[in-house]
């Protein structure tokens, strides 16, 4: 595995070994038809379905179909829970708790959306927050999050583990913990106040360890014991890797929104991102700059900072070490053509190539 020994980068070669998403396309697809079975019945209730009468519960089905990235912790899952398994296999559990970790997540997406009553931006986020948010309010769309959480919880019970059940369940606490850091930061003081470290930790509770967790879980379901080396090892994998895409995406967004201001200077804004964060340490008065009220002439000079700073390719270079310590955490794993598999997703990471 002359990879793990190489190191991991963007100009490094594609890694030898089969495309992650169609090793496992059939599954995924099975997985899809899961999630909609799932949201459109009452398990021991009536048989007429859970979301046909409401419009926002319907969107919220909806959020995994037409989400980017949908399929990235349902594949995880699935490729895991392969490659830990004797036979190379997966079975219906390994479905099920991809559908669970992709239904807390969805639910995770739709509670961050919630409008804050000064707002009326919902071009962007979620469906739910895009379509209804201003015409019904924010509590319809807590409850719709609300309702994917109790199918998972549902769901979750169906694979009568009670290591798994621990394991998802302290990744949803941290999910909750992370959101509560990362809001409680942004509330008694500026976005641009909260230290790199202190982004970091909010990465890995509100997205990393949901991941992490849930390919630990994979590998419980395919035979091996919490504390063994195997299904560690797939936590620190799932915990790595999905903080290494997190910084990628945080590095492409900064881009872009570059991209945009040279073009109207006005419309740069300072939510708080490694890119940004990095470059407050070299330059204090960006802090003040895309926290205030932007203008044309304070959003350019903010823009020429971080490029000065270097910031989008340090957070990127931070991609490829999560990305390194994902691929290096492999090395427990039986060699088979599903770990290749694993390698070459860790590449797709950090050259940031899309993930269906």
């Amino acid at each position: 595995m002359t990879l793990l020994m190489e190191g991991l980068c963007r100009d490094s070669p594609v890694p030898a070994g089969p495309d992650p998403y169609k090793l496992v396309n059939d599954d995924l697809d099975f997985i899809k038809g899961s999630i909609k079975k799932t949201l459109q019945s009452k398990k021991g209730g009536s048989s007429a379905s859970a979301l046909g009468s409401n419009d926002v519960l319907t969107m919220a089905a909806r959020e995994f179909m037409q989400r980017k990235g949908k399929s990235f912790r349902p594949m995880l899952v699935l490729l895991t829970g392969r490659a830990t398994n004797p036979d190379f296999t997966t079975d219906i559990r390994h479905s099920k708790l991809a559908v669970i970790a992709e239904m807390i997540h969805t639910a995770s997406l739709i509670h961050a959306d919630v409008l804050e009553e000064h707002e009326t931006d919902t071009t962007v986020g979620t469906l739910v927050h895009q379509e209804v948010a201003l015409d019904v309010g924010n509590k319809v769309c807590i409850l719709a999050g609300d309702f994917l959480l109790a199918k998972a919880a549902v769901e979750l019970s169906f694979l009568e583990s009670s290591a798994v059940t621990e394991i998802v369940a302290r990744g949803l606490e941290s999910i909750c913990e992370g959101g509560m850091r990362g809001f409680d930061s942004e509330a008694k003081a500026g976005a641009l106040d909260r230290t790199q470290d202190e982004h970091m930790a909010v990465i890995r509770q509100s997205i990393s360890e949901l991941v992490g967790n849930a390919c630990h879980s994979s590998a419980i379901l395919s035979g091996h014991e919490s504390t063994s080396l195997i299904a560690l090892g797939c936590k620190e994998f799932g915990d790595s890797l999905a903080t290494a895409r997190q910084l990628v995406t945080e590095a492409d967004s900064v881009e872009a929104a570059l991209r945009k201001s040279r073009r109207n200077p006005s419309s740069f804004s300072g939510a708080p991102s490694t890119p940004l964060l990095l470059a407050a340490q070299q330059y204090p008065e960006l802090k003040t700059m895309l926290t205030g009220e932007a203008t044309a002439a304070s959003a350019a000079q903010a823009a020429e900072l971080i490029e000065r700073a270097g910031s989008i390719e340090a957070t990127r270079r931070l991609a490829e070490t999560y990305a390194q310590s994902a691929a290096e955490s492999l090395a427990v794993l039986p060699n088979s053509a599903t770990r290749d598999a694993l390698l070459v997703l860790c590449h797709k990471v950090v050259t940031g190539t899309p993930i269906k």
